[in-house]
């Protein structure tokens, strides 16, 4: 996490830091990253960089914090419990929204790009609490749906719920890597994926 110098500076100067990670991130995996050029471009001097951060590490890692900030505000209600709809359409919903929150974000999309082309990113234990959390608020979605009689009691929530996210991971990853992201390839594989599911293949 960046230190609390980082945090006491005001938004518009944030969001000038930020904005010139984001850029660097776009061009370049965490392997090359260029401080120098994140430095120059948010108009900062060097000294006051390791002020705010600790080092490459502590940059990087808040850049995945930040990403998920902005899609949990981007999401809105999807991912609340409270929320009355039925698991799959939720599931499926969520990731509608994810191909809007590209659409709007190109440069965080870019970003994002990057980063799982990269070992860190992989390696990031990070990025393991992230989905171990995923799969736990999925599972409780599940759990709901099976109160209400819409899901089988039989089935294992933390199965299902991390089987859909490994789903969502390869497809998303297989696609994200590619020059150009066809939205409407994937939008497709879920729909399928969401009536194989509502209906069963046998």
């Amino acid at each position: 996490m960046p230190y609390p110098t980082y945090f006491n500076l005001n938004q518009e100067k944030q969001e000038r830091i930020m904005q010139a990670a984001i850029d660097e991130m776009g061009n370049s995996t965490y392997e090359h990253l260029n401080l120098a050029n994140i430095i120059r471009n948010s108009n900062i001097p060097r000294g006051s960089f390791y002020q705010y951060f600790k080092d490459k590490d502590d940059l990087y890692n808040y850049f995945y914090q930040y990403i998920g900030l902005k899609k949990y505000e981007f999401y809105g209600d999807l991912f609340l419990p409270d929320k009355d709809i039925p698991f799959l359409d939720r599931f499926y919903q969520i990731y509608v929204k994810g191909f809007h929150f590209a659409k709007a974000y190109p440069k965080l999309m870019k970003a994002g790009q990057k980063m799982m082309n990269s070992d860190y990113y992989i390696k990031n234990n990070m990025v393991k609490k992230g989905m171990d959390q995923a799969i736990e608020l999925y599972a409780k979605f599940i759990e709901i749906d099976q109160q209400k009689n819409l899901i089988k009691k039989d089935i294992e929530p933390k199965f299902l719920a991390t089987f859909l996210l490994e789903f969502m991971s390869k497809v998303t990853l297989d696609e994200f890597m590619k020059e150009t992201v066809d939205f409407n390839e994937i939008d497709k594989m879920v729909k399928q994926l969401v009536d194989i599911l509502k209906k069963g293949i046998e």
